[in-house]
């Protein structure tokens, strides 16, 4: 079987003309050029050999296998369909991108992976781009409902140059912001569901509220936090910004979330169960994420990891 690679966009391409981007250099690692299930290729440059050897385009998928709720879902509903293999076989060669939370990873696999996320603008997950054998875009494509017929309908014109249908409301609202904070809180409860965890969620006015800057410049962005939150929480952002336009469907969805959990100010932090249920509730605190974490351990009723090997 052909190998074949996928890369999910969140946001469809301009569908005119094919976008020649800068090349990567091949990451020299053994660890890196294993495939996958179903013949996923995780090795750039052997995906680009193959695809020229075989006269196919890449199908690069730029995921977070085992966090992203629309990436599970799109490998749920497309990738891990016997009509979806059948179709990759004859048409592409199908390269994973990953950006885990759990999963293990070689630092030659992240440095690559780090780097075409950057070579591609690769803004939210999941996101496929399409390339040609040596790594131009020559369309993108992303999450579309109604299984694998559908989406290698779509998948096939964006192939071709063509632009991929409108996704329906909703959907472009799924997109994932900054590291790991989704937008769709449908699409989180359901990951909250598969990995029971709770939910945080951030009601925020991020580009114009002093203190929930200032919680994200002190806790959010930092990598104790990151790691704390990759293990313990499925992260939430509902944002109220009023210098950049929310698209109509995700301002909706934040608006009524705001009426239904009574907020009264920015920033507020509530930790729901999978069921949307209040656990408990926080906001900005001094001290850096060391402080942040604990106050939240403590509302959670849980212990790091990091804590309890100190203990034992």
């Amino acid at each position: 079987m052909n190998p074949l690679a996928v890369i999910v966009a969140l946001a469809a391409a301009p569908a005119n003309a094919a976008v020649a981007l800068p090349s990567v250099e091949p990451v020299p690692t053994t660890a890196v050029a294993a495939t996958l299930g179903d013949e996923w290729l995780t090795d750039f440059a052997a995906a680009k050999k193959q695809a020229k050897a075989d006269g196919k385009v890449i199908l690069a998928d730029f995921t977070g296998s085992d966090w992203c709720g629309w990436c599970i879902k799109l490998h749920e509903e497309v990738f891990s369909t016997k009509e979806f293999a059948a179709w990759a076989t004859k048409n592409v060669v199908l390269l994973e991108v990953d950006f885990p939370q759990n999963k293990p990873q070689s630092d030659e696999l992240k440095k690559q992976n780090k780097a075409l996320q950057a070579t591609y603008k690769i803004e939210g997950y999941p996101t496929i781009v399409f390339l040609d054998g040596d790594g131009k875009e020559v369309g993108r494509s992303g999450y579309a409902p109604g299984g694998p017929k559908a989406w290698i309908k779509e998948a096939e014109a964006a192939m071709k140059g063509g632009a991929p249908d409108q996704k329906p409301a909703g959907e472009a609202d799924a997109q994932v912001q900054g590291d790991s904070w989704l937008t769709d809180f449908a699409a989180a409860q359901k990951l909250a569901k598969k990995s029971k965890k709770p939910l945080l969620v951030d009601f925020t006015g991020s580009d114009w509220c002093g203190w929930c800057i200032k919680l994200d410049e002190e806790v959010f962005s930092k990598a104790e936090f990151k790691t704390w939150a990759a293990e313990n929480v499925v992260l939430v952002k509902l944002d109220f910004p009023r210098k950049t336009k929310l698209p109509d469907e995700l301002a909706k969805q934040n608006k009524e979330l705001a009426a239904k959990y009574s907020i009264q100010g920015y920033p507020t932090i509530l930790f729901l169960d999978a069921k949307g249920e209040k656990i408990e509730q926080s906001g900005y605190l001094e001290g850096g994420p060391e402080k942040w974490i604990a106050d939240a351990e403590k509302k959670l009723g849980i212990k790091s990891k990091k804590k309890a090997k100190k203990g034992t």
